[in-house]
């Protein structure tokens, strides 16, 4: 579409159901906004030139646009901006269909992104997601009673329990040891898998009641498979809607540190149990949180949480 802006252009009209949302200052200090396309779920982070222009967009024509940015902003855009800008729209399918070139347009798009049979089949076999529960009922209900998570104490008494019990296991590690030796039985390695299954809920809950504590909708939760491996997933693709980055960052983490909690308290309770499957259930969580937690989702080279916090972070 690039050159279509010209004196008296009738620009096309944006959808309706698109909104905009402020967002974090760029490394510059400058502001960027968020545009929503409720329809494809995603969120796109457009600069401040761009939101002037499209928060002109209803004037109709490309000339009364520009004029009106130049005098009621310091910005001095020109023709090329508003033109690189109808491309990003018209790429990313953000403008109604107002021609049939532009229905044709689409038309294309959509038939170049159609897969084959065979690729569907692979793309649908390495990953898909099967929703589960609509959450925003239940984290409304729990929302008070879940305040004390946020509290610095708590976490300065996790960091107790977990300096601590690390440092009694240390003075008994062959014992310890031990302890994963007496339970690599059927049974043992079916209390593993309650324990793991227990440390993702209280992982994927801890996404979401920090999303839901920062005013995010967290529409779905559910298992996502992995080449066919059932994991758990809950849906907060609405904190790019937030503009403070430590918020964001706190989402992304909230699931690990969920685990390194459970983990920190099963292995100083793993210290003051008797023998019995209460203490081989404390040992199942503390080493399964532990090392799943530092070893897979910490980790920026797959897309787990990790991935996304170094992301964020590095803007």
């Amino acid at each position: 579409m690039g050159g279509l802006v010209s004196a008296g252009t009738m620009l096309p009209a944006l959808r309706q159901d698109l909104s905009l949302h402020p967002g974090p200052a760029d490394a510059s200090g400058a502001p960027t906004w968020t545009l929503h396309d409720p329809a494809a779920h995603r969120f796109y982070e457009i600069s401040w030139p761009a939101f002037e222009l499209i928060s002109r967009w209803s004037l109709g024509s490309a000339e009364a646009v520009l004029d009106a940015v130049a005098r009621e902003t310091t910005l001095r855009l020109g023709r090329q901006d508003l033109d690189a800008l109808l491309n990003f729209l018209a790429q990313h399918h953000l403008l109604q269909s107002h021609s049939p070139e532009h229905s044709a347009r689409l038309t294309r798009a959509a038939q170049a992104g159609r897969s084959s049979h065979a690729m569907w089949l692979l793309k649908h076999y390495l990953f898909f997601r099967v929703p589960l529960l609509r959450p925003e009922p239940f984290l409304r209900a729990i929302a008070p009673y879940t305040q004390w998570l946020f509290r610095p104490g708590f976490w300065w008494a996790v960091a107790g329990a977990a300096v601590l019990g690390l440092f009694l296991v240390s003075r008994r590690w062959d014992e310890f040891t031990h302890t994963f030796s007496a339970n690599s039985t059927l049974a043992g390695l079916l209390g593993l898998g309650l324990a793991l299954s227990l440390a993702k809920l209280l992982h994927e809950l801890g996404h979401a009641i920090t999303a839901h504590r920062y005013g995010c909708r967290v529409p779905t939760m559910g298992v996502a498979f992995l080449v066919m491996w059932p994991v758990l997933y809950t849906d907060t693709n609405e904190a790019w809607k937030l503009t403070r980055r430590e918020q964001r960052l706190g989402i992304a983490s909230a699931g690990m540190l969920a685990e390194l909690a459970l983990a920190a308290c099963a292995t100083l309770a793993w210290t003051f149990l008797p023998e019995g499957p209460l203490r081989a259930g404390a040992f199942m969580l503390a080493t399964s949180s532990w090392l799943i937690t530092l070893g897979i989702n910490a980790s920026p080279f797959m897309r787990f949480d990790g991935y996304f916090l170094l992301a964020d972070a590095l803007n």
